[in-house]
């Protein structure tokens, strides 16, 4: 994603008119005004437990074993896999792996450039916990039908397309199976189409949880990307297309487990059709204004949720996260968020230490509901 001073270089260079005076000193406060915004977001969440394994989650040393690494990926394999008709004919790819018998079952909503392989560990581990487990890839990522003649152009025309697949995928696969407690897990941009969900579905869960959702982007990045936004697809300044000599453990934003890390990267590598490369203009300006969306229908939500947000998060505004809860808490919402320490944003991929700590947190919150 590319950060607020390349996008404030980006509105200079694809304006047709040069940047006078004035606009660098508007350039000047809009970027002066994010820094203030995000060095002063104070998150007063609560802080995670330091609690013991109590799921039997996988652990690091775990991973390590090619036996017990081995059993991961032919569970994996053992899934149902299909494709169903999303918005516009775009081919959605899913994968189901139902217990025999079960009263409970999830829905991953994934984040934006992921597909279900990158879920693989965390399928298996609530899937130990009883749970029936349901992953679609959303639109023009993963398995699923592309946009674009680039096939690794993160693209989007229509938001609501994301919500309206994943609402068929739940009416078509999940509820004709009439299970007694239905739960939404969603991360990062899969927050955003999970919470539209719960504003425009509220009765199709009984509880969701909420991973570094992607509910606003640090300013002001929103107001200048209106400005680019043309008809035709095109990589946001600083966006390419997917590289492989890019991926390194070194200085990524996402994790601080190397082991988890390199598993993500070789899961695509093994897999190099479910690759996608950055975001276009298109895909974050249609963001931006589903965040506006959101925020204005927080009244709509029923469905009792837990957010997750990373301390040392830098992919998406923890900020979003403080004014979204304040918001929900506000309107009577059954609602709570935690602050997970010494995490980035992948907290399902983090060390030991902060991803035991959030599932132990998710699974709890279910089991009220």
């Amino acid at each position: 994603m590319p950060g607020a001073k390349l996008l404030l270089i980006s509105l200079c260079l694809h304006t047709l008119s040069p940047c006078n005076k004035m606009h660098m000193r508007y350039l000047k406060y809009l970027f002066l005004s994010s820094i203030i915004l995000t060095t002063s977001c104070n998150r007063n969440f609560s802080r995670l437990s330091k609690e013991e394994n109590k799921y039997n989650l996988t652990i690091a040393s775990e991973l390590k074993d090619r036996v017990y690494s081995q059993k991961i990926e032919d569970f994996y394999d053992s899934g149902k896999e299909g494709i169903f008709a999303g918005k516009s004919d775009v081919q959605i790819h899913y994968r189901i792996f139902e217990q025999i018998d079960t009263e409970k079952a999830i829905l991953i909503s994934s984040g934006r450039t992921e597909a279900a392989i990158k879920y693989k560990e965390l399928i298996f581990d609530l899937f130990n916990n009883g749970y029936s487990i349901d992953i679609h890839d959303h639109r023009g990522q993963g398995l699923s039908g592309r946009m674009t003649e680039d096939l690794e152009m993160g693209y989007i025309d229509t938001f609501q397309f994301y919500v309206d697949d994943m609402k068929f995928f739940y009416d078509h696969y999940l509820k004709p199976k009439h299970y007694s407690k239905t739960y939404l897990l969603a991360h990062s941009m899969g927050g955003a189409i999970g919470m539209t969900h719960l504003e425009q579905n509220p009765d199709d869960f009984n509880a969701a949880a909420f991973s570094s959702p992607m509910l606003g982007f640090k300013p002001p990045i929103c107001s200048i990307v209106k400005v680019l936004d043309g008809d035709k697809p095109k990589y946001a300044i600083g966006e390419t297309e997917y590289k492989d000599s890019k991926i390194t453990f070194e200085g990524n934003t996402l994790t601080g487990s190397e082991l988890r890390y390199d598993r993500m990267i070789d899961a695509f590598a093994e897999v190099p059709e479910a690759k996608l490369g950055g975001a276009t203009y298109q895909w974050i300006h249609k963001s931006c204004q589903q965040f506006d969306y959101i925020f204005s229908n927080i009244h709509k939500i029923n469905t009792p949720f837990i957010l997750f947000s990373a301390e040392n998060e830098q992919i998406v505004h923890p900020y979003a996260h403080q004014k979204f809860v304040d918001a929900a808490q506000k309107s009577s919402k059954d609602c709570i968020a935690y602050a997970v320490e010494n995490a980035q944003h992948e907290l399902f991929i983090e060390k030991d230490e902060q991803r035991i700590e959030t599932i132990n947190e998710v699974l709890d919150f279910y089991s009220k509901y």
